[in-house]
């Protein structure tokens, strides 16, 4: 079969066995999709893609597995994955990725058993970070100047050719794996040396996230301009925005002059300036990619020649973007993909159908999702290293901020807390939401004054290498997001230790 839009015919039965959707890596914001489905009485299938993954991703199982009827573990062959499905108790009616990982499988096992799906032609543009963009420019769609390769000589000849063509400076340049997850991986490169250092510790890099060796790298043109997310749902080919987020960032902290630090990201109005054009482009790019059945999570750059693609993620936000969304506009990103998923079987495609319906009438010729209160998720900078001697959480609450949701340390009392310079080395972030935008930059504020003073108390303490850091600084770029990564394992790592009983506690103060 081929890559596209494949549906099966509405006079589908179940038979004699129950219908029931499979899952595939229901991790990190995958499981809200999983409480979406639960909500709808809807019987799910785990099925895991990799026993290597992260343990903060396979922790997420542990305390999510009484959501499951079953679980089937990939052998690493789609048609016996396949056939273990079969061969379950129930029939299953859809197939989805919960998270990065699962990206692959999913689209082959949806394609195999003739359900709806992006199918597997077109994988490699939606999962490799270099193919995206080859398959953009093939469809005459702006993208990226870059090379895909290993060898050293031949990505320092690329930008020095690059350099003699254009007749300025080639660097900064960013590097990356063309399998990563998120930010992973990502490096900021201001000279030859840094591309050298970089693709050398790539190369022997194991990713987190996928528990695999990298084989490829990504070289590409450093992208100058404002970063965004636009976070989508497809269905039958036609695309729903569900959000639009932007990125605000700091060029260089006192104690780390070239850094470029993620101070937070917001959802932005639907009707913002900026937003037409970063809708109409990432709607191109969806298309030219394959994407007609689900959710995507497009990063783009704002560059002085219109949005540049940075990469496409074809699965929800990750973290806690899902809840965001819904609290913002009153819509969940979860509940869209649900209908897409069950269409065909359970409903005509529920909310997702009909916005995308009103959407043609309206005068943008989109839906224009309404934006009820204003929502960011802000990184936590720390200006101070050492021991940590007061909990980061209990510290944020002291502020009293009106905004403020919920705070997700990444340093416990008597951890060692470094200054930050990237997303690996942030404090945290916080969760903030509220009817009023000014509120919310006022709150923000707050939190950078008080980040500047003690908020962050320590003692002195002999100087410790971050495991997350090497010897190459990794800078966080404009094409680094926090969608996944660090801001990932904070929070995996924040509920992978509950039980099921206390994490659904969490989650529920969380979503009060």
């Amino acid at each position: 079969m081929s890559g596209g839009y494949s549906q099966p015919g509405e006079s589908k039965t179940v038979g004699k066995k129950e219908g029931a959707v499979a899952i595939v890596d229901p991790y990190s914001s995958g499981r809200y999709l999983v409480y979406e489905l639960h909500k709808r009485g809807i019987p799910m299938v785990c099925v895991r893609s990799s026993l290597k993954l992260g343990a903060f991703f396979l922790g997420s199982y542990e305390t999510h597995k009484q959501y499951y009827v079953s679980t089937v573990d990939h052998s690493g062959d789609v048609q016996s994955t396949a056939s273990a499905l079969l061969a379950g108790k129930h029939e299953i009616m859809a197939v989805m990725a919960g998270c990065e990982p699962g990206v692959e499988l999913a689209d082959a096992l949806s394609e195999h058993l003739g359900l709806a799906s992006n199918g597997t032609e077109l994988t490699w543009a939606r999962r490799d970070k270099a193919g995206m963009q080859d398959r953009l420019r093939e469809c005459g769609v702006p993208s990226a100047e870059q090379i895909k390769s290993t060898d050293e000589q031949e990505l320092v000849a690329w930008v020095q050719e690059r350099e003699a063509r254009l007749g300025e400076a080639a660097y900064p340049v960013v590097v990356k794996p063309c399998g990563g997850s998120g930010g992973e991986g990502v490096f900021f490169c201001a000279s030859e040396q840094d591309l050298v250092t970089a693709r050398n510790e790539l190369m022997d890099l194991t990713q987190s996230g996928s528990g695999c060796k990298v084989e490829q790298l990504a070289l590409q043109e450093f992208l100058s301009g404002t970063e965004y997310i636009v976070d989508t749902c497809t269905l039958e080919g036609e695309h729903l925005c569900c959000a639009v987020w932007r990125y605000n960032k700091r060029k260089g902290v006192p104690w780390a002059p070239k850094a470029i630090v993620t101070q937070y990201q917001e959802v932005l109005p639907s009707d913002a300036d900026e937003s037409e054009a970063l809708i109409k482009y990432v709607f191109q790019v969806l298309d030219a990619v394959g994407l007609c059945h689900g959710p995507c999570h497009t990063e783009v750059m704002m560059t002085p020649r219109g949005p540049i693609l940075v990469e496409v993620n074809a699965r929800m936000h990750g973290v806690q973007g899902p809840l965001m969304i819904e609290k913002a506009t009153g819509h969940g990103l979860a509940s869209y993909v649900a209908d897409a998923m069950l269409k065909g079987w359970q409903g005509d495609g529920g909310l997702l159908k009909k916005h995308i319906e009103l959407g043609k009438t309206s005068p943008k010729g989109r839906w224009m999702y309404p934006r009820d209160k204003c929502a960011a998720i802000v990184m936590l900078i720390s200006h101070v290293e050492g021991c940590l001697k007061a909990g980061i959480d209990t510290q944020l609450g002291g502020l009293k901020l009106a905004s403020l949701s919920d705070v997700f340390p990444s340093v416990t009392i008597g951890g060692l807390i470094q200054q930050t310079t990237d997303l690996n080395t942030m404090a945290g972030y916080a969760i903030l939401l509220h009817p009023c935008q000014k509120q919310l930059i006022e709150d923000i504020s707050k939190i950078r004054e008080a980040e500047a003073g003690n908020l962050y108390p320590v003692s002195p303490s002999k100087k410790m290498p971050s495991p997350h850091m090497s010897p190459l600084q990794r800078l966080s770029s404009p094409q680094m997001s926090p969608s996944l990564g660090r801001a990932e394992d904070i929070f995996e790592r924040a509920m992978s230790g509950l039980t099921l009983e206390e994490a659904e506690i969490v989650l529920t103060e969380i979503e009060a």
